[in-house]
């Protein structure tokens, strides 16, 4: 029991996260914002029942469907690849020249700065999950042990997304919930101070992981005992030509770039969409033909949902069609028959399944949040203690509690609008800027952050252990946000 216990205490944390929901509901009436004046809608005593955690499961799959099903989409991308002899010599190559240079370190820091500047640009995260097994799998080859590789990948990504300069998941929704409010934030709002926080947060965040980097190869311990992870590859039977798997990742990786970067609204580089908008256009006669074979419905009187989207705006689902084509690819250039590429690809499947059912737990949260919000009243009682006027050690606090059980930062915004628009100014841009980072923050620590899930669940490693390795880079970020927060608000 111990060890059941043991191997499955990510599923303890989440379920633990949601007791603490419904037992909140109870004991904290609902309420809600209108026009920045809080309205209580409910009462202690009126909450949540053990049905509800069963009906939320459900209700969360239809919920956030499309990024469940791309996490299936990636296992099974890597179902298929990961045996393949060319993708086994390919990360055997690059581990072995970070090897023979002995720039474990370097190397180490590149990925992470690699994977945090795109994590803080493209507008969203998960779509970065693509590259998370390819890189897990260089590194673990090169010798990295567990704990520094996900600092250097899944540690990194989170990096990102504290310090979010255009993108990181959520964001532009956050954004877009705001202007609901008639707030004038935008993507590029304090862009000087949140690429400045960037950077703090990278070189403290890469401080950590050097040590522990140099201590992990300094001490030369054996790794055999670590490498069960989904994400290690076996050794290569034979030599194998490599440019086929490394072009089709080349082109992942651009399709992500290209497609998950807000070219218009943060860049104001037009080119995507317009580009998107002649190609629709394009007739022979009364027939559009790219409109017709991409899934174009623009001006259609019909209740059709418009799926082509210019690069830019692409959705999950417009990426899981080019993973899809990706593996197909890979099937065929190695010679892959259709029983076993089922059967890998089903593999594929069970390796992603524990990670994308904490993942939906997960979102559970937000769904019983949905269901009675009784968090504008904590966000009230804690606005009190200076009578609404703004404060950024109140606003900080705020934001704390709030992170600790939303798994999305759109969310925050979606249920507190009336309030964060109440702000005004500079004011308004400071408590733009904390409710930010202090929610990107708060996902290295809380059970309920989608990327910290599935990073651990997917490479095995105890919540307890990666907690102990953050714990003071948390501390430390905390401190230099609460100072930053204060200079800007008393400066």
């Amino acid at each position: 029991m111990k060890k059941i216990l043991k191997e499955h205490d990510l599923v303890k944390l989440v379920f633990f996260v949601l007791a603490l929901i419904v037992l909140f509901s109870w004991l904290i009436p609902a309420g809600s914002y209108s026009t920045g004046v809080y309205v209580e809608s409910g009462k202690m005593g009126e909450g949540l029942g053990l049905l509800h955690l069963f009906y939320g499961f459900p209700y969360a799959i239809g919920s956030y469907f499309i990024p469940i099903a791309y996490l299936v989409f990636v296992g099974i991308f890597y179902g298929i690849v990961n045996d393949t002899e060319m993708y086994k010599t390919l990360v055997s190559r690059i581990a072995k020249k970070v090897n023979k240079k002995h720039c474990e370190v370097l190397f180490g820091l590149g990925v992470s700065l690699i994977v945090a500047l795109l994590a803080s640009v493209l507008n969203n995260t998960i779509a970065l999950f693509i590259l998370m097994p390819f890189l897990v799998a260089i590194l673990r080859k090169a010798g990295f042990n567990k704990i520094s590789t996900f600092a250097c990948t899944f540690g990194s990504l989170l990096v990102g997304v504290l310090g979010a300069t255009v993108g990181s998941e959520g964001l532009g929704d956050f954004v877009q919930q705001l202007s609901y409010g008639g707030s004038e934030i935008t993507l590029t709002t304090e862009i000087v101070v949140r690429i400045g926080i960037l950077l703090l947060t990278y070189v403290l965040f890469s401080f950590f992981n050097a040590v522990t980097i140099k201590k992990n190869f300094s001490e030369k311990k054996e790794q055999a005992e670590e490498m069960d992870e989904a994400f290690v590859v076996g050794e290569t039977k034979k030599r194998s030509n490599v440019w086929p798997i490394a072009l089709v990742l080349f082109v992942l990786f651009v399709f992500l770039v290209l497609g998950f970067t807000s070219w218009e609204e943060a860049f104001g580089i037009e080119i995507f969409t317009d580009l998107h908008t002649n190609m629709m256009d394009w007739t022979i006669g009364e027939f559009a033909p790219y409109a017709a074979l991409l899934g174009d419905s623009t001006g259609s009187m019909l209740n059709i949902p418009n799926v082509a989207q210019p690069f830019g705006s692409w959705y999950l689902f417009n990426y899981s069609i080019i993973i899809a084509i990706a593996t197909v690819v890979v099937a065929l250039a190695a010679k892959i028959k259709w029983n076993e590429f089922f059967t890998k690809a089903w593999e594929g499947i069970k390796k992603i399944g524990k990670p994308v059912a904490l993942i939906t737990l997960a979102y559970v949260s937000l769904i019983l949040i949905d269901f009675l919000p009784f968090f504008p009243t904590v966000v009230n009682a804690i606005a009190g203690i200076t009578k609404n006027a703004f404060n950024p050690f109140v606003a900080t606090l705020q934001a704390f509690i709030l992170s600790i059980f939303h798994s999305d930062l759109a969310y925050i915004g979606y249920s507190l609008y009336p309030y964060l628009v109440s702000f005004t100014g500079t004011n308004g841009n400071i408590v733009f800027i904390i409710y930010l980072t202090i929610y990107g923050l708060i996902q290295f620590v809380t059970p309920i952050s989608v990327s910290l899930l599935f990073g651990l669940s997917y490479m095995k490693i105890p919540y307890k252990k990666w907690f102990s390795y953050i714990w003071k880079f948390f501390v430390g970020m905390l401190v230099c946000l609460v100072v930053i927060f204060a200079l800007l608000t008393y400066i």
